[in-house]
């Protein structure tokens, strides 16, 4: 009797490729409206996917996903995170929080290597994307209008002052995408595309969220000229960004003083006296003084009070986390997980950037490398890299990107 549930069990998952376009790619559909409602619902959704992946990869043992160099680096930063959490200030905590980090990942990969394999698949989840990302920013447009921001920004609908981030990140594949079709294709004016972009850039430059502003606006312009580019129709798109930046700047003067002195007076190289950096020395210091192993994943929340004089210029300002990638890395995993973390982002990037040799027909392939180049941005302000939102939306995009710069031949995976 076990055996003949074992056996139904092993066939159903051997063959879910057969049957994910009715189940998984539907689930997977879903997940741009869940982000939607909050946090928890889309990290239950992430990670069903991450695990129904896992146990279908162990039950076909079909394992050359993980043969990808980048996903190598990813399981050896994870097994050093776990290692360096047994010798931090709260080793139970480091490891909890550490051991699920590898969900994100695990979703890229299925996003990659088996979610989005088909070309309409991943069209039609870009077309699905756009629609959230115009629901959010209707969303945003209506709190700002209705209820007015607080100190310059927006909480809606997730009552913390991260909407930008959806839009920025998780959205930047389809924003991206629009934009390269409408540059690479003069005589395609597609009022839809236009609409999504603009009032997706208007939303985010409503929520006050100044990195998250600037960096969706540099990836659009980036992938203006990244696929067939049209200098002329380039530089239209340019003025009209320009035009929507300035506009609404000039008539909310709270806007226009974040977005002008208080970000200059934030840049950490202008000023050592700011939160901002505060934040990044508090991290650079405990990374330092913990250079080899670091204080464990999310250790730095609970050492930064107990830090003491140091060399570093400016004070420390202690948050849950240093809010930048690089330095949480040295921070929490030490010099080594440093240097594991960073290969495994520059073998992300290279596995996007070598898709335009590779497939240099394919607007989706030419333009994936924005993605993580933007994301990864050393020299910004950052959520936590093991922590709950940002991970969320960011690996969202990441999976997006690997899966364009893929090619497959009779259902056989060729890495990039």
């Amino acid at each position: 009797m076990d055996n003949d549930i074992y056996n139904i069990f092993r066939n159903t998952i051997a063959n879910m490729n057969k049957f994910s376009p009715k189940f998984i790619i539907l689930f997977w559909f879903a997940g741009p409206f869940i982000y939607l409602i909050e946090r928890t619902p889309g990290d239950v959704w992430l990670s069903l996917i991450a695990v129904i992946f896992l146990i279908k990869s162990i039950i076909s043992k079909e394992w050359f996903w993980a043969k990808q160099t980048w996903f190598k680096f990813a399981l050896i930063y994870w097994a050093w995170g776990l290692l360096v959490s047994i010798q931090g200030p709260m080793p139970v905590f480091s490891f909890q929080e550490g051991f699920v980090w590898i969900r994100f990942p695990l979703y890229a990969a299925a996003v990659q290597c088996w979610i989005a394999k088909q070309r309409k698949i991943r069209f039609s989840m870009l077309f699905l994307l756009s629609v959230s990302s115009i629901i959010m920013s209707f969303i945003l447009i209506t709190e700002y209008y209705l209820i007015g921001p607080h100190d310059g920004r927006l909480s809606w609908p997730y009552g913390d002052l991260i909407p930008g981030n959806f839009i920025a990140k998780a959205c930047m594949p389809v924003l991206l995408t629009m934009l390269a079709i409408c540059i690479s294709k003069l005589k395609t004016i597609n009022i839809y595309y236009y609409f999504t972009i603009f009032i997706s850039i208007y939303a985010v430059i409503l929520t006050g969220e100044r990195t998250h502003t600037i960096l969706i606006i540099c990836a659009c312009l980036v992938a203006t000229l990244a696929y067939k580019p049209n200098f002329k129709l380039t530089s239209l798109i340019i003025i009209i960004i320009t035009l929507i930046v300035s506009l609404t700047l000039y008539y909310d003067q709270i806007l226009y003083t974040r977005f002008s002195q208080q970000l200059i007076d934030n840049i950490p190289i202008f000023n050592t006296d700011t939160s901002y950096w505060g934040t990044w020395r508090s991290g650079l210091q405990q990374g330092l003084e913990n250079f080899w192993l670091g204080v464990g994943p999310t250790g730095s929340r609970y050492t930064c009070g107990h830090l003491g004089p140091h060399w570093l210029p400016g004070t420390n300002y202690c948050g849950n986390h240093p809010h930048n990638f690089y330095i949480q890395m040295f921070a929490e995993t030490g010099f080594i997980g440093l240097l594991i973390g960073c290969t495994m982002i520059f073998n992300i990037l290279k596995t996007c950037w070598n898709s335009r040799k590779e497939l240099p027909n394919c607007l989706l392939a030419n333009i994936s490398f924005i993605i993580p180049f933007a994301v990864f941005f050393p020299f910004q302000q950052a959520g936590s890299f093991f922590g709950q939102w940002n991970n969320l939306f960011m690996w969202f995009a990441i999976g997006l990107a690997l899966s364009n710069c893929q090619k497959w031949k009779k259902d056989k995976f060729i890495p990039s």
